[in-house]
């Protein structure tokens, strides 16, 4: 009996030990709340009942420093690819039409040298699903990056929550399993119904699971159906400043503010706009409640009831999915993270707008007009004051870099991964973290090329240690967003601002003693405040915020490049010398779409690219090449010629002459307009271009 008893403590022991990749992988599910503020929900102080989402924060951790990129798409760019989001291609919005003076960090959409959290996890044996709201531009479309089935919408930041034909099952040609009748159809709920559709998939398969649940609750238009609104009006007609002080207390009840060393800022400031779209108040702070006259304190109280209701249809569906999964005995596997894509939402004034966002309208309701707020063919916003409350106890919101822009909520559950310990986190965070805490949760691994490009080496950390009682390693982290500037390097922060009615200047914050960021410490610190900023525009050329191609991959002088060199009808040869250890990206680019050619390499392959009328003639080496590597191509009425270092040039039957000089100019180290080979503009080179010459060839 003893040796058996030895025998099974040796095994258990072992298992224990055994690393999360050998273990029984998690399922997997994301939960991201859109434009929830930091104190919004129950289990961080706020007013707004939120049951199911406080029990997985009871049963699990809660983080009180964890930052996102202050605005939806930037922040869903980090936390789907583990990256700033410059090295994802959003450094501030989704686009069609990219400045291409603003370099690769501005692509408006996903780059091709990232992944996604399901190119991660499907090679590991994850099946991925998406429900809700993509907003990383539907040019690339979750499933075109690694999400097996999908429901929601790809385009835009924001819908109609009752515009039933808008919502699409993906991929192609899949029928909607979920499809209630039009004047029944409410997006948050069918959101939820689809959650819980995709993970019953999940289950019925042999792999585990991933799920990405991107609520657009509570982002304007703010709807939700009457009687779920009803319940809340009379809380918010005591108005902002009460239930300001009172999450305040609240927050300090819970343990989530230690000590004395945060304090209730005053109302914030509406930032300076056209006095339209800022209801009068540009550049001054958000009125007291109770100096707004009772017709306009009842529109506002209604405002805000929406909004609670929408935040209530949120929860209510975290509680269906907890309770489908505690049915079927995956709970305690299942790792769940709660988390939000920035602060509350001003947009723009303290009354919010009505209709098409920034045409500055906004409807005063009385009466019963009241009760047409939220419903079918309102699209409507709660305005600065109300967002304020959302963001307590911090200063400004989404779309500024101060805490009340990028401070959010983030919920982690996952029992057999890291118990059920009921504590708050302290350690600084950013959404980016997400993706390597998903690898090191599920054994996943990131890899260095994907579908033949080379990948940016992940950014973020793993959040697991700390979720486990353990420390995160130091680290400094950057903030940009549209003219507002952040950086934390420990305790310290600098920020700055935008749209103020003052100078601005470089704010300086200790956030060990001031979290709130209510005394400027800059001409005290002089020289920490130079070093940090020093360390921000040093960030900002690393990760693509700043962008100049003779900064980003050029190394020589190219000032003597003629940028219209003439190519039409005539032979010519261009030489290049590259240094990279991993080279991808476009070396030299001349013409675009429909004439032109391009120097490049491809997953390490040097290649040649004609285009002709379209269509594009390629030479490309089987092998790859790193460090220094000496390019020479040409083209003449015969042959198209490539050459590598000193070996034997590939040569193929030319395509013919370019006929006409495209209207593209010549570019270096990327493509800036339309893309000359066959890749993606503007594909800029991962390395170094060293000297670059072009000139006609001898007849």
């Amino acid at each position: 009996m003893s040796r058996l008893i030895l025998t099974l403590l040796l095994v258990s022991c072992a298992t224990a030990a055994l690393p999360a990749a050998e273990a029984k992988r998690p399922n997997i599910l994301i939960i991201l709340a859109d434009d929830l503020g930091y104190s919004d929900l129950g289990c961080y102080g706020g007013e707004i009942p939120t049951p199911n989402i406080d029990a997985l924060a009871k049963r699990g951790v809660r983080f009180t420093q964890v930052y996102n990129s202050a605005r939806c798409c930037p922040s869903r760019a980090a936390l789907m690819t583990g990256l700033y989001p410059t090295q994802a291609g959003i450094g501030d919005f989704t686009t069609a039409q990219p400045n291409p003076s603003r370099g690769p960090g501005y692509l408006g959409r996903l780059r091709d040298d990232c992944v996604t959290l399901a190119e991660v996890l499907k090679p590991a044996g994850y099946g991925c699903y998406y429900v809700g709201k993509w907003h990383l531009h539907n040019q690339t479309g979750p499933i075109r990056r690694g999400f097996d089935e999908f429901y929601g919408y790809t385009f835009d930041h924001s819908h109609d929550q009752y515009d039933a034909d808008y919502y699409e099952r993906l991929p192609a040609g899949r029928q909607k399993e979920i499809n209630p009748p039009k004047d029944e159809f409410y997006a948050t709920d069918v959101f939820n119904d689809y959650a819980l559709e995709f993970i019953r998939q999940g289950q019925q398969s042999d792999k585990p699971w991933f799920l990405f649940l991107g609520h657009s609750s509570p982002h304007f238009p703010i709807q939700a159906p009457t009687e779920r609104v009803d319940k809340y009006e009379a809380t918010y007609q005591r108005g902002w400043d009460v239930l300001r002080e009172e999450r305040f207390e609240r927050m300090k009840e819970i343990g989530l503010i230690d000590g004395d060393r945060w304090q209730l800022t005053p109302r914030s400031i509406v930032p300076v706009d056209r006095d339209d779209i800022a209801n009068g108040y540009s550049g001054k702070e958000n009125p007291a409640w109770d100096a707004l006259p009772a017709d306009r304190r009842g529109d506002l109280a209604r405002r805000m009831a929406v909004f609670a209701a929408m935040v209530e249809g949120v929860d209510v569906g975290v509680g269906r999915i907890v309770n489908h999964l505690e049915a079927t005995g995956d709970l305690d596997n299942t790792l769940i993270i709660f988390l939000t894509d920035n602060g509350a939402c001003y947009e723009w004034g303290p009354f919010g707008f009505d209709g098409v966002s920034r045409v500055g309208t906004n409807t005063l309701r009385t009466g019963e007009e009241l009760r047409e707020i939220g419903q079918r063919g309102t699209h409507q916003a709660y305005g600065s004051g109300w967002a304020n409350l959302g963001n307590t106890p911090f200063r400004l919101y989404k779309h500024f870099t101060h805490e009340g822009g990028i401070s959010m909520p983030l919920i982690a559950h996952w029992p057999a991964g890291i118990g059920t310990p009921d504590v708050w986190v302290r350690q600084p965070g950013h959404m980016m973290d997400i993706l390597p805490t998903l690898m090191e949760a599920s054994g996943a691994t990131y890899p260095t090329t994907f579908d033949n490009r080379a990948i940016t080496p992940l950014e973020g950390t793993s959040l697991l240690p700390a979720m486990r009682g353990e420390a995160l390693p130091q680290r400094q982290i950057g903030f940009d967003h549209q003219a507002a500037h952040a950086l934390r390097d420990g305790d310290w922060k600098i920020v700055w601002s935008k749209r103020m009615p003052h100078k601005i200047e470089w704010e300086l914050y200790n956030l060990a003693e001031d979290r709130c960021e209510t005394n400027d410490l800059a001409a005290q610190e002089p020289e920490r405040l130079k070093s940090m900023v020093a360390a921000w525009e040093a960030w900002a050329w690393r990760v693509g915020v700043h962008y100049d191609p003779a900064k980003a991959a050029l190394s020589g002088d190219f000032s003597h490049v003629d940028r219209n060199f003439p190519i039409a009808k005539r032979s010519w040869t261009i030489e290049a010398e590259v240094d990279a250890k991993s080279p991808s990206g476009v070396v030299a680019a001349q013409g675009g779409n429909r004439h032109g050619y391009a120097l490049h390499f491809v997953d390490g392959k040097p290649a040649f690219d004609v285009r002709v009328g379209g269509i594009v003639t390629r030479l490309i080496s089987k092998q790859r090449y790193s460090g220094q590597v000496h390019l020479r191509a040409g083209l003449d009425k015969k042959v198209m010629m490539l050459q590598i270092n000193d070996e034997p040039p590939f040569k193929i039957a030319s395509p013919g002459l370019i006929p006409a000089q495209p209207f593209d100019e010549l570019s270096l180290g990327h493509d800036v307009l339309t893309a000359a080979g066959d890749y993606e503009a503007p594909n800029p080179l991962q390395g170094s271009l060293r000297s670059f010459a072009i000139k006609h060839a001898t007849p």
